[in-house]
């Protein structure tokens, strides 16, 4: 008895001491596996950092002095004793904002773009899903096929698309709808399909018991398991376009992005901050009333 006791002992210990130097092996091929993970991200950083030139000082001196002339350059003259003066009055607030009621129309006119070109993009972007979602995709190959178009339109860029329409039908707002409403349809395509692909199937199932149809069960079953995802997304996505139609206002498709251009090609560094501002501004706004909507529609009240 008392060396079977010993010799179950000593297979316990022997088992343990296989089972550490195992663990040790694993760990190690782990580590080793970090490390190699860690080095190889840090050499392609690197290689971007060197192939992209910020850290080459060809230009005089080191890029965050660079970075902080500018910064410098973008800062207004203001003075204190002039602040809440006229337009007229240099170091005043108002001569900075000197062109505000153009800049408030442009800006008017890129959220217009912004907002025009997400609902049609989110319309677009949600029949799209239903092909693209693998659960909901009356055809393999239609779900396939759909991801593949997805994934074509979004490798386009929005400035490349809104340079072409431009081309086609002249400067105007036209174009940065179209360009940011395709690249919106793609975007939001893939987001809502992801989010269709995690419903929950038994509603969909109960009123396929019931008698309906694909369009029914789509309509009854999914929609209300999707709609707060759904309304996240377009709404995030509306405060990307903002800045997006800003940016392709530049290129001629219309919005403040012409006065940003023409603000940098005049060298007019602190007009181009002053509308910065306005649109950063404008981005909070939109933010906090689609947080509100989201709320809204998930029924969540903030505690006050």
């Amino acid at each position: 008895m008392l060396q079977n006791m010993i010799k179950t002992d000593e297979n316990k210990a022997k088992f343990v001491a296989e089972f550490e130097a195992r663990r040790k092996i694993v760990v190690m091929k782990h580590r080793a596996a970090q490390i190699s993970i860690v080095l190889i991200l840090g050499l392609i950083l690197g290689v971007s950092f060197y192939t992209s030139g910020f850290f080459i000082t060809n230009y005089g001196t080191d890029p965050m002095s660079r970075i902080g002339d500018l910064l410098n350059k973008m800062i207004p003259d203001l003075e204190p004793q002039n602040l809440l003066k006229g337009r007229s009055q240099s170091g005043s607030i108002a001569s900075w904002f000197y062109d505000m009621p153009t800049w408030l129309s442009l800006l008017s006119q890129t959220v217009q773009i912004a907002l025009v070109a997400t609902i049609f993009g989110s319309v677009l972007g949600f029949f799209a899903s239903l092909l693209a979602s693998k659960n909901l995709s009356p055809l393999p190959w239609l779900h396939w096929s759909s991801r593949r178009v997805l994934e074509i339109i979004r490798t386009l860029p929005d400035l490349i698309v809104a340079l072409i329409l431009v081309a086609a039908f002249g400067v105007g707002p036209l174009p940065g709808v179209i360009a940011i409403a395709l690249g919106t349809t793609a975007s939001l395509g893939k987001l809502f399909s992801e989010a269709n692909e995690t419903i929950d199937w038994r509603p969909v199932e109960a009123v396929k018991a019931v008698g309906g149809g694909w369009w029914t069960q789509i309509r009854f079953g999914v929609i209300p398991q999707v709609l707060p995802n759904y309304a996240s997304y377009a709404l995030m996505r509306l405060e990307i376009n903002v800045g997006a139609a800003a940016a392709l206002g530049v290129v001629g498709a219309g919005g403040i992005g012409i006065e940003l251009s023409r603000a940098i090609t005049y060298t007019e560094f602190d007009t181009y901050l002053a509308l910065l501002i306005l649109i950063v501004g404008l981005i909070f706004i939109i933010d906090i009333a689609s947080e509100a909507v989201r709320h809204h529609l998930i029924g969540l009240k903030l505690a006050r």
